[in-house]
């Protein structure tokens, strides 16, 4: 969910999805041939093969092998230069973070100096997720003529699906808005949310939260309501559920949620436009961000 941070990238047909995947996967383990088995073994993450055009596509690897940098073909004295590079910068990222991020970036380094069909953004990727292009291949292999960002998140596999995970894309609302009104529950109550490692609790930076059940025990327990994966999987059924069990604190929640969006490059959701309209010269909203077959232009 790196949005496109090349410029250079067009959406994907749904039809061109494997084939493409199958590529950009079997030129990965060209690379690293030690870590094959374990390249081989992403998962999509997101919209991608659910609609008929999607924007990028997100694949999910396991934290456990971001690790052993001689099977990457990587020097640890480089990866320890990154580290010590970010750790100077670095304000509440911990030690795990910090070599995480050093790891992705050294792979980076390696993917970028062995391919001429994988680019990727060295300066972009982050604590867990690394952004490439790769061509676009039709059913038979074929490149057709552009690329699509590919972007690989490393973590654990069932919070990934988790934070990526939307069961309804109807209308104008994507995965995205989905979790990001998750993220606004979240943030009113004071913890940060990452699509990486969990939930951490804004003050003390500690991780209270790095995977579903837990997740969805804190909200709980913060908001004194029984939320279930299935209430929080869909933007429609969450919306109802903070408008009917959450009334006192629902528009402290939209406010959040409508500022969090203000800087996205997505629509407003249909059934908020209407409250966005009432709120946005109280929010300091912009609209900078919105398409332009938006309602609200």
């Amino acid at each position: 969910m790196g949005g496109n941070v090349f410029g250079t990238t067009s959406r994907i047909k749904k039809e061109y999805i494997q084939s493409t995947l199958n590529g950009f996967i079997d030129e990965l383990c060209r690379i690293f041939p030690l870590r094959k088995e374990y390249l081989e073994g992403y998962k999509v993450l997101g919209s991608a093969g659910k609609k008929e055009v999607s924007g990028d596509i997100d694949l999910a690897l396991s934290n456990d092998l971001v690790k052993d940098s001689k099977s990457w073909g990587i020097c640890q004295t480089r990866i320890l230069e990154y580290y010590d590079k970010f750790q100077k910068r670095a304000r509440t990222a911990t030690h795990e973070q910090l070599m995480k991020r050093a790891f992705i970036v050294s792979i980076a380094d390696v993917i970028k100096s062995e391919s001429e069909s994988i680019e990727v953004d060295t300066k972009g990727s982050s604590n867990g997720s690394l952004f490439c292009t790769f061509p676009q291949l039709n059913e038979d292999g074929e490149r057709v003529g552009i690329n699509v960002q590919i972007d690989i998140n490393f973590g654990d596999l069932d919070w990934l699906e988790f934070a990526y995970y939307s069961d309804v894309y109807e209308g104008n609302v994507k995965g995205l808005h989905r979790t990001q009104l998750m993220l606004s529950l979240f943030t009113y109550k004071g913890y940060t949310f990452s699509h990486n490692y969990g939930v951490k609790n804004k003050e003390t930076q500690e991780i209270v939260a790095s995977n579903p059940e837990q997740a969805i025990k804190l909200l709980s327990n913060e908001y004194e309501v029984e939320f279930t994966k299935d209430i929080l999987s869909n933007f429609f059924t969450l919306m109802t559920f903070i408008q009917n069990n959450l009334k006192d604190d629902s528009n402290s929640i939209f406010d959040i949620y409508l500022k969090i969006l203000d800087s996205t490059r997505c629509d407003i959701p249909d059934p908020l436009q209407p409250y966005w309209l009432d709120n946005r010269e109280r929010l300091g909203l912009t609209g900078k961000f919105l398409p332009e077959t938006s309602k609200l232009i």
